[in-house]
């Protein structure tokens, strides 16, 4: 071996301590399987606690800052952080990746949610407008945009009994958008 070339080692991920929670809402949830889902810097973590094992997805290019599970509670969605932020929805079982999701924001995604059927997928931008983006996430496509309010969005969530309405909820505010 020359003293050039790169040694033949790659790095495995073990162990994830810590949380985040500064800056970032509703971002621990648990799965069907009975484990929590959360994340932490770019990595999503899957832990069971019976087993006190983890496991990690790791999809993304920058640091997640906002998760939502899905109705079936097996597939979770997460946000980025950055200049170009996606959101991926993957498996908390397999940690594959089943969609990802890009050109809707910039800046970040800093909340999302599932409808209550798990077909729909709405994510809220870190940028000036706080824009909302409703996605077919299955298709990884944008069906909808709009801003969504001036002020920063703290959450957002579907109408459980008006499918056509979603509620958010922020700095000073709370507001309900119906679509039309």
């Amino acid at each position: 071996m020359s003293g050039r070339s790169a040694p033949a080692a790659q790095l495995r991920l073990e162990w994830v301590y810590g949380y985040r929670g500064h800056q970032c809402r509703n971002n621990l949830h648990y799965t069907a399987g009975r484990e929590m889902v959360y994340f932490v810097a770019g990595v999503g973590v899957v832990y069971n606690a019976r087993e006190h094992r983890q496991k990690f997805f790791l999809g993304h290019t920058d640091d997640i800052i906002s998760l939502a599970l899905h109705p079936d509670r097996i597939l979770v969605a997460t946000g980025q952080v950055g200049r170009e932020p996606v959101v991926c929805v993957w498996d908390s079982y397999s940690l594959q990746t089943t969609s990802i999701m890009k050109d809707g924001h910039t800046h970040g995604v800093a909340c999302l949610a599932f409808d209550i059927t798990g077909e729909l997928l709405v994510s809220v931008g870190l940028d000036a407008r706080n824009s909302l983006c409703v996605w077919d996430w299955k298709r990884g496509r944008l069906l909808a945009t709009a801003p969504g309010h001036t002020d920063r969005i703290f959450d957002i969530s579907w109408d459980p009994l008006q499918s056509n309405r979603l509620v958010s909820c922020g700095v000073k505010h709370i507001k309900v958008c119906k679509k039309s």
